[in-house]
């Protein structure tokens, strides 16, 4: 027993009493129904391959072309025979609606016009079909004949009135073939030679299919031939094309698939000789794939299951935030995201890691895929932060150094308003034990007092800065007033040197970013540096220019300009290299510190020398733009 169509239903029949015609339309309806559930599979696996759901619907509707062919060869009347035509337009105007779908996303050309133009004729053919009494190709079925077809007797129209809009069905044909005709030139004009053999298997099945069927139909609705009115033999072309080209990508992609499940292994062990962790999260799905390294890293086992927040909860509480609004961030923006966080679970302690990743669309549609890497950056930040600290003991030995050089300055510094407060306390004492005391007198030794007091503490607080051990604290900087600090320290060194300090400060600088203490410490180390250079020459020879002034690239040059010798070109190449030094009680850590401060402020240190006029120190820092 087998299922068939036949008089206007499906109904169950002997298969000994069964035709040819019968059977070898049923093999044909059901293997193309196979094909087309496999497709649809596909598509629902991969919705973005869309040209398997059209396949998919194209054979459904040759199914039901193939069904609506078998009733009206089993016809016993003209009215069933002209119904099961009628009927047959339903599955043949999705059919060709398929192919015209199928020409565009498989070749992705043709002219878009020309495909809706189709479309929209066959659609007024399709409503003229239901709109008339019999069908579109008939306007009157009289009578209808039994004939001798593959073997079997089988209906055929006799005596019929043939449509008057029959036409229009030749000018959709032709339309079709020249859409399709369209679409594989200007594939085969522009594309490889793969593409050259698409459009070949493609076209020349498509315009056979249309050419023969359109020639077959014609000759049997004017009775020039008498056989059924059939187009199923012609769409084997079309249906055969379609399915080699689709299998041929189905077998690519399961190469690919093959390729690519083999590169992930590849890639595994290249992730974790590297010592990297992989991993993926699907925010549609919720699925989290992860190597076995990135695993470790979090304290996972190889098969345990978790939860995106399970692997956010390993993060340690205070960068927790940080990490997801970063994330947030980067998905918003569109951009890679890059952070620095710390792991904390059972048995491992706590570890510092290093992550990248970028987001982008769901190949499902819905949702964002997150990929990144991992990897463990616990050994580094040590290593960094015993270095920063070494960094910071070196710039405070350096600061100590220089205050050494300017002790006996300092002092001197210092002994001037000390001394000026013991002599006004002595004339006041004096005052006070006279008879009358001349009160405006007092209130002017007050005042001198209040005032050497205050530079007394100047200078106090300046030495106590510049002693103290500190991280670097950037804040905006008024760039004049670091330069009259450091001015202030070496007065009185300048002055026992006989050296002429010279400032030029551009008016009206705008701040940078900075700190005070790290940036003073380098002017000062150019200076003395400067005063050293000089200090051969003659008194009136002597001079250190110190000045500032904006470039014109956002940034601001400050500057110290001497007119000693200058410096040799084999020695200006090593004069910011850790312990390189030229004098001979000198550390050669002064200039390395200075460059590695100022690099921090995202600035750079250079060395020219000027023609007749010494050596030149560049100081190039960034301008805070939010305070300006």
């Amino acid at each position: 027993m087998m299922p068939v169509w036949g008089n206007g239903h499906w109904g169950w029949i002997d298969m000994g009493a069964v035709s040819h015609v019968t059977i070898l339309w049923s093999l044909v309806a059901g293997a193309t129904a196979l094909l087309g559930a496999v497709h649809f599979a596909f598509w629902m696996a991969n919705p973005q391959a869309r040209v398997h759901l059209v396949f998919a619907i194209t054979a459904l509707a040759f199914v039901g072309v193939a069904a609506t062919e078998i009733w009206g060869m089993h016809a016993a009347t003209p009215q069933e025979w002209g119904a099961a035509v009628r009927w047959c337009h339903v599955p043949l105007y999705f059919l060709v609606v398929g192919l015209v779908a199928f020409v565009s996303l498989y070749l992705g050309t043709g002219r878009a016009w020309l495909g809706w133009g189709y479309v929209g004729l066959r659609s007024v053919i399709f409503a003229a079909n239901f709109a008339s009494e019999t069908n579109f190709n008939f306007e009157r079925i009289d009578s209808i004949e039994r004939i001798r077809f593959l073997g079997d007797t089988v209906t055929v129209v006799g005596d019929a009135v043939v449509g008057k809009w029959q036409l229009l069905g030749l000018v959709s044909s032709a339309l079709l073939v020249v859409y399709v005709l369209d679409a594989c030139v200007t594939l085969w004009r522009r594309g490889d030679a793969e593409e050259r053999r698409r459009a070949l298997v493609v076209g020349g099945a498509f315009v056979a299919f249309a050419g023969a069927a359109t020639a077959y139909v014609q000759l049997v609705l004017y009775g020039i031939v008498q056989l059924p009115l059939l187009i199923t033999p012609m769409f084997l072309a079309p249906l055969a094309a379609m399915t080699y080209e689709l299998s041929r990508d189905l077998l690519r992609a399961s190469l690919l698939a093959g390729e690519v499940t083999g590169g992930k292994v590849r890639l595994e062990l290249a992730a974790t000789a590297a010592d990297l962790g992989l991993g993926e999260w699907d925010s549609g799905s919720g699925r989290i794939w992860a190597t076995s390294k990135a695993r470790q890293l979090f304290g996972f086992g190889e098969t345990e299951e978790r939860s995106p927040q399970s692997w956010l909860d390993r993060i340690h509480p205070d960068d927790r935030v940080r990490v997801t609004e970063g994330l947030a961030r980067s998905i918003r923006g569109n951009e890679d995201y890059v952070a620095e966080f710390r792991v904390s679970h059972d048995g491992h302690g706590t570890r510092w890691l290093t992550a990248r990743g970028r987001a982008s669309a769901s190949g499902r549609g819905k949702g964002l895929v997150l990929r990144g890497v991992v990897r463990d950056v616990t050994q580094y930040r040590e290593e960094h932060d015993e270095a920063l600290e070494l960094r910071r003991e070196l710039a405070h030995s350096g600061r100590v150094s220089m205050l050494g050089q300017l002790a006996s300055s300092l002092a001197h510094e210092l002994s001037q308003p000390l001394g000026a407060i013991l002599r006004n306390t002595e004339a006041a004492e004096l005052m006070l034990q006279a008879s009358t005391v001349d009160v405006e007198a007092l209130r002017e030794i007050v005042v001198d007092i209040q005032r050497d007091d205050r530079r007394a503490g100047l200078v106090i607080e300046r030495l106590r800065s510049l002693l103290k051990r500190r991280e670097l604290e950037l804040q905006p900087l008024a760039v004049d007033g670091i330069v009259q600090d450091v001015l202030t320290l070496v007065h009185s060194d300048s002055a026992s040197r006989h050296v002429h300090i010279d400032c030029r400060l551009e008016p009206s600088l705008p701040a940078v970013l900075g700190d005070r203490v790290h940036l003073s410490q380098v002017l000062l180390n150019l200076l003395l540096n400067a005063m050293d250079a000089v200090s051969g020459l003659t008194p009136d020879r002597r001079r250190v220019v110190v000045g500032a002034g904006r470039n014109g690239d956002g940034t601001i040059e400050l500057y110290v300009a001497d007119t000693g010798n200058g410096v040799p070109p084999d020695v200006a190449a090593q004069i910011f290299e850790p312990f390189f030094t030229t004098k001979p009680a000198g550390m050669g850590m002064g200039l390395a510190i200075s460059r590695s401060i100022v690099e921090r402020h995202g600035g750079s240190i250079s060395l020219s020398n000027e023609p007749g006029r010494g050596a030149r120190f560049s100081v190039v820092l960034p301008i805070d733009t939010e305070a300006a």
